[in-house]
């Protein structure tokens, strides 16, 4: 007899078998039955039905508290340490264990069917933790490597006692058994399933079979996680006869796991991290890992999801974050490697299907998350004056099927662990310093010029600014990732990747007098409208990225047949013309006074349909939104444009040159009202547009003012970044003769008296 699922797909089973199973629901049924046993196989597409049917699975809680009764004698009788710990992420372990459907499996008590953390598994990472962490901390490695062998267990021939036994335990031989009893964690409550979702946006190119371009179509897997905020009781006990000490030892290197390295599957991408109860916190070493922690806030509202896209799943996911913190941080690459030694470099940083990376990141809310449900009409009534820029900017967030959640104003704050990395296939090795900066350019570029969640290039999910050490420019990030690739020892030997590169990109800051959120967004969305409508041809619409509605099907080929001068490579097939991200990003930053900036930033691309056409395009939106911005300023405002000039860079030629000053030359420029960060002094040069920082800024007199025409001398400059030196008294010597603008700290000075010849 059969039985259909969800995904309509059909079980053969006995006829008894379908009667006792139909007469319960699902409910009532065994976690471990409906995932392995009444769960059909299928399609990633239809496993999401399958994987909620197992999380409608509620258990039994009186069930548990007895087993708990039970058990909390045998741990007494054990004379185990105990002591509990909350998630503070989703938590997923046995991914691939063998089940009825696709990496999906979940480490369910075999007989009960709740989650619990193997005692094996917690074993393991207390070991990890102990010899990778703690022991490189300790000065006496001989008598720290005894006390990792009493506690775990010795085998000679294991790889990690190859790796890590110190110089004077070679030739030690024979095998023990550990001290050290790891008994499973119990979930103090029943534990609650949802599903869970993976994004994947480059599945070929992580396969080594083509490149990280923005034309892949996302592949989604669906699989179980426990809820956040589940406690857990874990023990550790001795054997008898054994050192009390050695327990205390070991208890504390499990808590500092759980902690800093997470427990089960994509521990890196935050899932499995704990917060211990009662407990103080360990610390992590300096000699083993690098940690940076940095507040990250909303400036403008997020559509966040899950796999179930309901109210529950509004909130910044660690692999989201994760996955646009890796964007980025190609764009730092591109055009300097070929393929491969990108993605060498990718998977030691960030960790491949082989190996975790080494990079890891975790994510903590701040305060209590509010979702609310996305009403255009409601907000475009209530914040938008009526104008309808929103609806445009914002299409497909209010469908009939159902809207979308949002976020407006939430905070969290991120970790960024860094230990050493090993490129695969050598023997070089990337200090946790190099590690860690490379996780903070790729924060700094997303928090300035990116946003996370649905919608994410359109504006929204934009987050502000975060404080970074020696990270001030796209320029820094530039010298950090030259640096990496040359410790690295990689280069693109066979060509350069085709993706978007910071090398490539064009940049553009609109000031704007405008505070609330939703109303510049339907700005901003009015003026792309406008462009869009006015620029209907073919030609202008590919380089806006597709799929769009240009005279036919979006699938044909995006070749620019009539090119001889564009040649791309032969690994790029027409199967792209199929979908392509827009290649211009929108982020709005708010400035200390509470007013937004809109930053514009797009990437050329060669597929758009070819490399000028793209520039083109691309320069004649950011010279439309200028104008339409500035416009819209005066309407709503009363405010003039002279304020918007002084951080809007003039159009870049259609070749995409800029007139870039010599390093050493003294030039023409005009202060910028915004700082950096440390609260320098910008600048902009006034004939390429160029702005950077002044490195010198405590020489600036005290009485210059934000828009004073002032010569000052280039630091470095190239046609995408500029810094500046202010002159002193030494550089008067050699100043050109025919300068224009003279430093402000010249005016207090007596010019000198010439001696008129007889």
């Amino acid at each position: 007899m059969t039985t259909k699922s969800p995904a309509s797909v059909q079980h053969i089973l006995p006829r008894k078998v379908v009667a006792l199973v139909s007469g319960v629901t699902v409910k009532d049924r065994h976690p471990g039955l409906q995932l392995d046993k009444l769960s059909a196989p299928g399609k990633q597409e239809h496993q999401l039905a399958a994987v909620t049917r197992v999380c409608e699975a509620a258990g039994d809680e009186r069930l548990l508290r007895e087993l708990h009764t039970r058990r909390n004698k045998t741990l007494t009788y054990a004379r185990a340490s105990r002591f509990r710990a909350t998630t503070t992420g989703p938590l997923t372990l046995h991914l691939a264990r063998a089940s009825a459907l696709e990496n999906a499996g979940l480490h369910l008590h075999p007989v009960y069917g709740f989650v619990c953390l193997p005692g094996s598994g917690l074993k393991g990472v207390a070991r990890s933790y102990a010899e990778t962490v703690w022991l490189p901390d300790q000065t006496d490695a001989s008598a720290s490597w005894n006390d990792i062998r009493t506690v775990f267990g010795w085998a000679p021939n294991s790889e990690s006692a190859k790796s890590w036994r110190p110089p004077e335990l070679e030739d030690a031989d024979g095998s023990s058994a550990g001290a050290v009893a790891f008994h499973d964690a119990w979930p103090v409550t029943w534990p609650r399933l949802e599903p869970d979702i993976v994004n994947n946006h480059h599945s070929k190119y992580y396969a080594g079979d083509d490149e990280p371009g923005d034309w892949d179509e996302p592949t989604m897997a669906f699989f179980l996680s426990v809820r956040p905020g589940t406690t857990f009781d874990f023990a550790v006990s001795v054997r008898p006869g054994i050192d009390d000490s050695l327990r205390t030892l070991a208890c504390t290197w499990l808590q500092a796991a759980i902690v800093h390295n997470g427990v089960g599957a994509k521990a890196n991408a935050g899932y499995g991290r704990f917060r211990l109860e009662n407990v103080v916190l360990p610390t992590v070493p300096d000699v083993a890992r690098r940690v940076s922690t940095h507040t990250l806030k909303l400036v403008t509202p997020a559509f966040l999801a899950g796999a179930k896209r309901k109210r529950e799943d509004c909130d910044l996911r660690p692999a989201t974050l994760r996955g646009v913190l890796r964007w980025w941080w190609r764009t730092m690459h591109a055009r300097h490697l070929d393929r491969e030694s990108l993605r060498r470099l990718e998977a030691a940083i960030w960790g491949d299907t082989e190996a975790g990376g080494a990079l890891a990141l975790s994510i903590q809310g701040l305060g209590a998350v509010d979702p609310h449900q996305f009403g255009k009409k409601e907000i475009v009534r209530r914040h938008c004056h009526g104008e309808r820029g929103l609806e445009y900017l914002a299409y497909g967030m209010d469908e009939n099927k159902g809207r979308r959640w949002y976020l407006s104003s939430e905070s969290w704050e991120a970790t960024l662990t860094a230990s050493r990395a090993c490129i695969e296939g050598s023997r070089i090795e990337i200090t946790a310093d190099d590690v860690l900066k490379q996780g903070e350019a790729a924060l700094w570029l997303l928090c300035r010029y990116g946003g996370v969640g649905s919608k994410a290039r359109k504006g929204f999910g934009s987050l502000a600014d975060v404080e970074t050490k020696d990270i001030t420019s796209v320029h820094d990030c530039k010298e950090i990732a030259a640096k990496i690739r040359g410790v690295a020892r990689l280069r693109g030997a066979h060509g350069a990747v085709a993706s978007s590169s910071l090398d490539d990109m064009l940049r553009r800051d609109l000031l704007t007098p405008w505070r609330d959120s939703w109303f510049s967004l339907s700005q901003l969305g009015g003026a792309i409208q406008r462009f869009a409508s006015s620029n209907s041809h073919r030609e202008h619409k590919r380089a806006l990225g597709l799929p769009r509605k240009i005279h036919g099907p979006t699938s044909r080929p995006m070749r620019h047949q009539n090119s001889a001068s564009h040649r791309p490579p032969k690994s790029l097939s027409v199967e792209r013309g199929r979908r392509f991200a827009a290649p211009v990003h929108y982020h709005y930053a708010r400035e200390n006074d509470g007013t937004l900036t809109l930053r514009i930033t797009a990437f050329p691309s060669p597929e758009l349909p070819d490399d000028k056409t793209s520039r083109n395009v691309l320069n004649d939106i950011m010279s439309h939104l200028r104008k339409d911005i500035e416009q819209r300023t005066r309407r709503h405002s009363g405010q003039g444009s002279k304020q918007l000039a002084e951080r809007t860079s003039p159009p870049i030629t259609d070749e995409g040159r800029r007139h870039v000053p010599r390093v050493g030359e003294e030039v023409s420029a005009t202060l910028l009202p915004q700082k950096t960060r440390k609260g320098g002094w910008k600048a902009v040069h006034d004939a390429s547009g160029l702005q950077g920082p002044i490195q010198n800024t405590h020489d600036v007199p005290g009485d210059a003012a934000p828009g004073a025409g002032v010569s000052l001398i280039v630091q470095y400059a190239n046609d995408r970044d500029i810094g500046f030196r202010w002159p002193l008294r030494s550089d008067q010597a050699g100043a050109p003769a025919d300068r224009k603008t003279q430093p402000a700290d010249n005016a207090s000075r007596k010019p000198r008296r010439r001696t008129r010849q007889p």
